[in-house]
C-alpha cells in the first residue's frame, strides 16, 4: 500500500473528526425579544393523587376571571407522561419588576381548570406567571369513586 495514501486517509479522518466535535455555534438569546420581556409560560401536569400515575387525555384549561365569569385563555390536553405543552401567556413586563416601589406586580395570575374521565375536576386560582419564566402547576386527581358523596370540582 502507498503510504501517502495512507497519510491522506489519516488527515481525513482527523479533518472529520474535528468538524463532528466542534462546538455547536452559541445562538445569541434575544434579551429584547418579546417573548422574553413580556410573556410566561405555564406547563400543567396531572397526576393521581400522591404522584403515583400520570393521567393521560386530561383536559387543562387556562382562563383569567372567577368560574361564573371565566375567559379561557387557553386550553390543551396531557400527553401520555402527564404533561400538557407549554402555554405561552402575556405577563407584566420584565422590566417593571426591577423599579423599586413598582406599582404593578411583577407577575400575572392565571386560574387552570384540569378535567377527566373518571376523577373529580380540580382548580387551581392564582397562578403566578413571570416573564421569561416557564410555571408549573401540578394537579392531583381524585377518582370519582374514592371521592365519596362530595362530587363538585376541589378547588
Amino acid at each position: 500500500m502507498d503510504k501517502s495514501m495512507i497519510e491522506r486517509y489519516k488527515a481525513e479522518m482527523l479533518k472529520q473528526y474535528r468538524l463532528a466535535n466542534a462546538p455547536a455555534p452559541v445562538e445569541p438569546v434575544l434579551e429584547n425579544s418579546e417573548i422574553n420581556q413580556s410573556s410566561g409560560r405555564l406547563v400543567g401536569i396531572v397526576t393521581t393523587l400522591r404522584n403515583l400515575y400520570p393521567v393521560p387525555k386530561a383536559r387543562v384549561t387556562v382562563f383569567e376571571g372567577g368560574i361564573e365569569d371565566m375567559q379561557i385563555i387557553a386550553s390543551g390536553y396531557t400527553d401520555q407522561s402527564g404533561r400538557t405543552e407549554e402555554f405561552i401567556l402575556e405577563t407584566p413586563n420584565r422590566a417593571e419588576s426591577q423599579t423599586p416601589n413598582g406599582s404593578v406586580i411583577p407577575y400575572a395570575q392565571y386560574n387552570m381548570m384540569v378535567e377527566a374521565e373518571g376523577y373529580i375536576s380540580n382548580i387551581h386560582l392564582n397562578i403566578p406567571v413571570f416573564s421569561g419564566v416557564t410555571s408549573i402547576q401540578s394537579s392531583n386527581m381524585m377518582l370519582l369513586e374514592t371521592a365519596g358523596a362530595d362530587k363538585g370540582p376541589q378547588v
